[in-house]
């Protein structure tokens, strides 16, 4: 057994809500407030943001964040349903883009708001494209990738948020950011080490508490801007609109949006991996419908936020690591989180509450975070198997990005189209390590193919084709015989799995065979449908006795190959085995 199948045995005792369970509708109303709090005053920040530097008024402002909470918020709640090949059945945060600031406050400098709202619907149909081709990009977007981008992340944020560490009101002790800090800091690492499950549920929600209590103490909570805010308003129509010329700067600013749409969808694709595999008591095999779902539903969510004059969304990068601090993966959190994000876009005076939260407190919270998840970045890379070469794209693309994003690497040369393209340190780290997993895949062994039927007819030919291709390879007979029973109990393993035995299916088997570092990767690519295989091999591994017939390729399986992956996609599954070759 592998590894990583001996890892995921294990049962995760600090989940208290599985996605499928439902939590109490007032503790799942809490749980929906704290994964709203952060998320509002950043998407305040951003919206601010782009609106002013893009010379728009304080009435477009208005629109501008009233629309973002809305299309947020609903995108929360239909990420916890799986409607077709829409939605992704977990409590995923849907946020507004802060990756698509430079771009968004350039198209309203240059175009308008009519015209960011054109370039966020023709981008949401690439990012349909993209997401639906995903099986054909399986070689390059690897878990190796996710997990970098994870990472990267985590590591060239950080240093963002850092920088509004020491924000306070003019007048305050000069020791009271720190101690703010401080404070908040020690209650969700006291909390986060010495509490049962049970209390860690609520890490967030104390932590925050704790920092606001010191600033109250003080008198460093911004209470003038709640009392001077309205409790039920709507903004000014300033709805844009679509720009239909498509004129020269139209096409000149789409490649960059359509470059930031790719990176953002990596990176939540990485968070959509993760999340699967927190999310359960008993981990689960990474499902890549699921991943699917999920960003046809963001690309849909996108058309909607062009349509209202909303700012660009994507899947928030903490989703995994909200899970691992609090345990609860419940539906009805997404649920309600969702809700409160759609009621405070008419309730003007939360969200001046939500903004006015000390930066002191904020900043320790994300740093928190972002530190969980770049840990589950690095598990997720090294569960994939570290060589030298996984080894050197995984440091050169991490530290690329970091470089770039503090401006340490010829911050000079970059600039104009440049500038936009290159400078935020996510973006360039992930096209880093996209482009050297893709050389990679280029320079590796040539992969040898056979294409059957999907039925019984096809294991002597499967058979046959992996004796020539051990034998080309200078195999011995020890290995040659591993080999061949790994292929022979795969193919067996699918078929039960299927229940597709008879020839003259119409379903076909594609088999590609390569040498790796002392092995040989088998890749099984069908149309089966079923249960993952992945999980199937863990649920054997904890059983004592054969509970049917069939399970028997599944254990024979285990024992011959070194590695079992199994990656379900809509119309497609594909599966891919390692054997090594005995006495290396």
């Amino acid at each position: 057994a592998t590894e990583s199948m001996a890892s995921a045995s294990h049962t995760n005792e600090d989940i208290l809500y599985q996605p499928d369970e439902r939590p109490s509708h007032p503790a799942s109303l809490v749980h929906g407030f704290q994964s709203v709090m952060g998320s509002i005053g950043a998407m305040a920040a951003t919206v601010s943001v782009v609106a002013l530097a893009g010379g728009q008024s304080e009435d477009y402002l208005a629109w501008l964040f009233f629309a973002s909470l809305v299309v947020c918020g609903l995108g929360r709640i239909l990420q916890t349903l799986r409607i077709w090949r829409f939605g992704s059945g977990y409590p995923l945060i849907v946020a507004s883009a802060s990756a698509f600031i430079a771009v968004c406050i350039t198209t309203l400098a240059d175009g308008g708001p009519a015209m960011l709202s054109s370039l966020i619907a023709v981008s949401a149909i690439f990012q349909f494209a993209f997401i639906s081709r995903l099986s054909l990009l399986r070689r390059i977007i690897t878990p190796t990738v996710a997990g970098t981008v994870l990472m990267l992340m985590s590591a060239t944020i950080i240093s963002v948020v850092l920088v509004r560490l020491p924000d306070i009101p003019e007048g305050a002790p000069p020791f009271a950011a720190p101690t703010l800090a401080g404070t908040t800091l020690a209650v969700l690492i006291g909390m986060r080490l010495f509490a049962s499950p049970t209390w860690q549920q609520w890490v967030p929600i104390f932590g925050l508490l704790a920092g606001c209590a010191v600033a109250l103490a003080w008198g460093l909570y911004d209470f003038q801007r709640v009392d001077e805010a309205p409790w039920v308003g709507l903004p000014a129509n300033q709805w844009p609109g679509f720009d239909l010329s498509f004129g020269a700067t139209f096409w000149a600013l789409l490649p960059g949006f359509v470059i930031v749409v790719m990176a953002t969808t990596i990176n939540s694709i990485s968070d959509t991996v993760a999340i699967q595999q927190v999310a359960w008591r008993r981990p689960r095999a990474t499902d890549f419908r699921v991943v699917q779902g999920a960003h046809n539903l963001l690309a849909l969510t996108n058309l909607i936020a062009a349509l209202l004059g909303a700012l660009p969304t994507m899947i928030g990068g903490s989703n995994s690591a909200r899970v691992i601090l609090t345990g609860v993966a419940a539906r009805r959190m997404g649920v309600y989180g969702g809700a409160i994000l759609i009621a405070v876009a008419i309730l003007p005076k939360a969200i001046a509450l939500a903004v006015s939260i000390p930066r002191p407190v904020l900043v320790t919270y994300m740093v928190f975070m972002l530190s969980l998840l770049f840990v589950q970045g690095m598990r997720i890379v090294v569960n994939d198997g570290i060589d030298g070469r996984k080894a050197a794209v995984v440091g050169l693309s991490l530290w690329i990005g970091v470089g770039i994003q503090n401006q340490l690497i010829f911050p000079d040369l970059l600039s104009g189209t440049l500038e936009t393209l290159l400078s935020n340190g996510m973006t360039t780290g992930s096209v880093c390590v996209i482009i050297l997993t893709a050389l990679i895949e280029m320079t590796s062994s040539r992969r040898k193919r056979l294409n059957v039927e999907m039925n019984l007819s096809a294991m002597p030919l499967m058979d046959a084709f992996l004796r020539d291709f051990a034998s080309k390879s200078g195999w011995n007979e020890a290995s040659t015989n591993r080999l061949r029973s790994a292929g022979e109990e795969t193919l067996a393993s699918l078929l039960s799995h299927d229940g597709n035995h008879e020839a003259g299916s119409a379903k076909r088997l594609i088999v590609n065979a390569r040498r790796a570092d002392g092995s040989v990767e088998l890749e099984y690519v069908t149309t089966s449908e079923g249960d993952n295989l992945e999980d199937r091999l863990v649920y054997l591994s904890e059983q004592p006795e054969i509970q049917h017939e069939q399970d028997i390729s599944f254990r024979l399986l285990r024992h011959y190959a070194s590695s079992v992956q199994h990656r379900k996609y809509h119309d497609i599954d594909i599966v891919t085995v390692r054997v090594d070759e005995i006495g290396r």
